[in-house]
């Protein structure tokens, strides 16, 4: 068993990760460098390795910086079987279309500006939406939680819920190669205990070896309750200034979280009754939907209202 690390190492953005075991090679997600143009060409560089000999990729979720160079694996050669949870295939549906629409925006962008200095055409987006369609015609098997998939001859997966965004997973694998078995468990993003929306995360057990995200892992947070009444109080405070609120958010789950303590504030009186809420923005309402489809992922509190005819 062999595992090597080509995005998210020594960074938090990029997450790619490949074993080799029992003859086949497997990707722990494939995502794309976020922070700026100066990360253009870690996008657009090699992989470290031959997407053609890549057999399967498990998604632990649908977060561009962990989907966002599917299309790019595609589209370099890779022809097998991604497996993720059924709420993850669409989540990342919308996230690579969106991702590979704002780089044929951005690159006839460039044209334009280049053609007005007359310089020459510039560089190419990394992919596009038929690159992006392309790869879900690779989206196989939908993952449930708990329940162990297996994948060859010597590699069984089983996807735990990561409570991070919908969907989400961190990856346990039991691989046996001569004889010998191990337990590798990815944590993938793991989310908050106590959330208002999805379950807590569901910690694996008996592992050999651990491969952990840890971008908050040198950090105490406030708790969720300080934050929640920190916003309500925000947004009183301008209202009683007469004024609007605007938050910018993340289109995936947080947004759908803030819609959610939201409208809990207005049905218990904290904020006012005749409050008018907008979501602006095409990526978070067709993200919301998707949410409406998958009551079962919830928090039990939240899945209740559903069972109910209430829309959290």
């Amino acid at each position: 068993m062999d595992i090597s690390f080509h995005g998210a190492d020594r960074g938090v953005t990029g997450s790619c990760h490949l074993i080799r075991c029992a003859g086949k090679s497997l990707l722990i997600d494939c995502g794309m460098y976020q922070g700026g143009r100066e990360l253009d060409e870690e996008n657009s560089a090699a992989f470290g390795f031959d997407p053609a000999t890549i057999d399967f990729v498990l998604l632990t979720h649908a977060h561009l910086d962990h989907c966002g160079r599917l299309p790019l694996l595609v589209k370099r050669g890779f022809r097998g079987e991604i497996i993720t949870t059924a709420a993850s295939r669409e989540l990342a549906r919308v996230v690579m279309l969106d991702a590979a629409g704002l780089q044929e925006e951005e690159a006839r962008y460039r044209a334009r500006k280049g053609r007005r200095r007359g310089e020459a055409v510039g560089p190419e987006p990394l992919y596009g939406t038929l690159d992006a369609l392309n790869t879900l015609e690779y989206f196989g098997r939908a993952a449930q939680y708990a329940q162990t998939i297996s994948i060859a001859a010597g590699i069984d997966a089983t996807f735990l819920d990561a409570g991070h965004i919908l969907g989400s997973a961190s990856n346990v694998l039991d691989l046996t190669e001569d004889g010998k078995p191990c337990r590798v468990a990815f944590s993938g993003d793991l989310g908050n205990a106590g959330r208002k929306l999805l379950r807590d995360p569901m910690p694996p057990t008996g592992g050999d070896v651990v491969v952990m995200e840890t971008t908050y892992g040198d950090r105490l947070h406030r708790s969720l309750a300080d934050s929640v009444a920190e916003l309500y109080q925000a947004i009183n405070d301008a209202l009683h200034r007469g004024g609007n609120v605007i938050i910018p958010t993340f289109a995936l789950e947080r947004a759908q979280e803030l819609l959610c303590f939201l409208r809990t504030a207005i049905e218990q009186g904290q904020l006012p009754h005749s409050l008018q809420v907008f979501l602006d923005s095409p990526m978070a309402i067709s993200a919301t939907e998707i949410f409406k489809r998958y009551p079962d992922y919830y928090e039990a509190a939240t899945a209740a209202l559903f069972r109910d005819g209430h829309d959290p």
